[in-house]
């Protein structure tokens, strides 16, 4: 009887002790899972907040770029300070804003910025707009055509009076992206005038009253290649 107690017994004690083993190792298994889960948790937090700091980044720079289209439309339209015909606008060209006294200021190349120990890197390029039914219809890529006629989508010409900005920035780890802006020149109505009968946005032959000429005999074109308006 005793010996089959004692081996009972010593039968308990090894059951215990796989037990403890089996126990520690899903513990180890559960406490390797706990910690993958809370680095993954951290590691997505901080990307969620690199990318929250691009995008303000990115927001900061159409904000400024719509005052100052809104104050100057020449330094958009002639970069970088609004001399024209400026330097070269494209969808390859590259551009930064410059913090210079009150005012920022439109300079090339990129620049960067740091935020949380992270580096950005930001530009932004400005491109020519096109629009059919001579510059005023819709926008399209499509390149310039001859334009005779301001009706119809086939009759394209570049619209002075709108730009496609588009920002990007970059980070580490190849991470990148970018936000496209049309700016439009709103303080101005553009006319396109041919002859004497009036123009786009115009009604009627011009006159005197909008601070325009009246008819032909107030233009003095004797002198080759320039023509005066004459005084009323």
């Amino acid at each position: 009887m005793r010996k089959i107690f004692n081996f009972i017994k010593n039968t308990n004690k090894g059951q215990s002790l796989a037990e403890i083993i089996i126990g520690l190792a899903i513990a180890g298994i559960l406490i390797g899972v706990a910690s993958s889960a809370t680095s993954l948790f951290l590691r997505q937090g901080s990307d969620l907040r690199t990318t929250q700091a691009a995008d303000l980044l990115v927001q900061e720079y159409l904000d400024v770029l719509s005052v100052i289209a809104e104050s100057d439309w020449h330094k958009i339209y002639c970069p970088p300070d609004g001399t024209c015909p400026g330097v070269q606008k494209g969808q390859s060209s590259r551009f930064n804003l410059s913090f210079n006294g009150p005012v920022f200021a439109i300079v090339g190349g990129s620049t960067s910025t740091t935020i949380d120990n992270r580096s950005f890197t930001r530009y932004f390029s400005i491109e020519n707009v096109n629009r059919d039914s001579c510059g005023f219809g819709n926008i399209t890529d499509n390149a310039a055509t001859a334009c005779s006629n301001e009706q119809g989508a086939s009759y394209i010409k570049e619209d002075p009076s709108t730009q496609k900005i588009t920002v990007a920035i970059q980070w580490e780890g190849n991470k990148n992206f970018n936000k496209v802006l049309y700016l439009t020149r709103k303080k101005n109505i553009i006319s396109t005038q041919t002859n004497w009968s009036g123009g786009n946005n115009q009604t009627g032959p011009v006159d005197y009253f909008n601070d325009k000429f009246f008819s032909s005999n107030k233009i003095d074109s004797a002198t080759s290649g320039s023509i005066t308006i004459e005084d009323f």
